[in-house]
């Protein structure tokens, strides 16, 4: 665990990272009984014995089912990382195309043999602002030479999910959700409609650096869809304001990027850590927040912490980065007693991700 820098009380931290991991899914909302599974595809399983995006459900408080998802090899199509390919409504080159997909990184689902020299896909559609299609993130079925189609296996060291629902990126270490971290995915208007983050399995395939966007600078960006990058939430001037893009993590923001919080979890975790940590092929999939997906109520039994010395925020654990150690162990409440008067102010970790009220 990283430390954090000008706080004493190293020991406590250390004490508290052991307990983190362990309880983590636990604080973790729960899909009700009987609610509807969803997968990226629109159908269930289709055996056991799959693990792929395509028929595996989005729900992250299934850890094994999202850790062999991730380990799963996936098909993508070969050429240059920022190269795509049209989607091809019949076996013809002079066919209408249908979609788009990035080569090298982008993960497409079979669905038949070779026909001719052809094979039938399915991906969300990578359409960018250049387009031929304006296909912006449309679930497209369509045929490209099977010649250009290759077996890609992830590395192993890590995986990451992105859930555009609930605007975080979940990261998974040896089979277990180790950290949450808040974003800013894709956010689409009427003039842009190619600001919409294409949903689908993807690979980290390159680092990218720092680059300016407009008048702000992103930091860390790392390649997963052809322009299209996984970074640091942007900073503004030469003073590096990172309040008003920080402000707005946890909600849609970008123009087609995925923005990552900086500061850290309590697993020392943050978009720095994902620089230094991931390698080539790291999965990433990102799940779509189809019309029907909920974010699960918490139950009100949930315990989370505050500060009772005039803290602000209510927190996952009851030590936190962004609480001076003084402070720690901080006071456990209810869920349920945040809808109080006493307690009705305090406001989400923006450091430990809590539920949102």
């Amino acid at each position: 665990m990283l430390r954090s820098s000008g706080f004493p009380g190293f020991c406590l931290r250390s004490a508290a990272a052991v307990l983190c991991v362990s309880i983590l899914v636990l604080c973790t909302p729960l899909p009700a009984r009987g609610e509807e599974t969803f997968t990226p595809s629109g159908a269930s399983r289709a055996d056991e014995g799959d693990h792929g995006y395509w028929v595996t459900p989005m729900d992250i408080t299934d850890e094994e089912a999202v850790w062999a998802m991730l380990m799963a090899d996936s098909y993508v199509l070969k050429g240059d990382q920022q190269e795509q390919v049209l989607l091809r409504a019949e076996k013809s080159d002079l066919s209408d195309a249908v979609g788009e997909v990035t080569c090298v990184s982008q993960g497409v689902q079979i669905l038949s043999g070779d026909e001719d020299g052809w094979t039938r896909i399915r991906c969300y559609s990578s359409s960018f602002h250049d387009t031929v299609t304006e296909q912006w993130n449309r679930l497209a079925e369509g045929w490209v030479p099977t010649s250009r189609i290759v077996r890609q296996t992830p590395d192993r060291g890590m995986g990451l999910v992105v859930d555009k629902l609930t605007q975080r990126l979940y990261v998974f270490r040896d089979g277990k959700l180790f950290s949450t971290l808040r974003v800013s995915t894709g956010l689409p208007n009427e003039k842009q409609p190619y600001n919409e983050t294409r949903s689908g399995e993807f690979f980290l395939v390159s680092r990218v650096g720092d680059f300016k966007s407009d008048n702000m600078t992103c930091e860390k960006a790392i390649r997963f869809n052809s322009g299209d990058l996984l970074h640091q939430v942007p900073y503004i001037g030469k003073d590096k304001d990172y309040d008003i893009c920080e402000a707005k993590l946890g909600e849609r923001a970008s123009h087609g990027c995925i923005r990552v919080q900086r500061k850290r979890t309590p697993e020392g975790v943050n978009m720095t850590w994902i620089w230094n940590n991931y390698k080539k092929y790291t999965k990433i999939v990102i799940w779509e927040d189809v019309e029907g997906r909920t974010i699960p109520e918490t139950p009100p039994e949930t315990e989370v912490y505050y500060n009772p010395k005039k803290g602000k925020n209510y927190h996952l654990r009851a030590a936190c980065y962004g609480v001076r150690d003084e402070y720690e162990p901080m006071t456990a409440i209810t869920w349920a007693e945040l809808s109080t008067d006493k307690y009705s102010k305090l406001k989400p970790c923006p450091y430990c991700n809590p539920p949102e009220k």
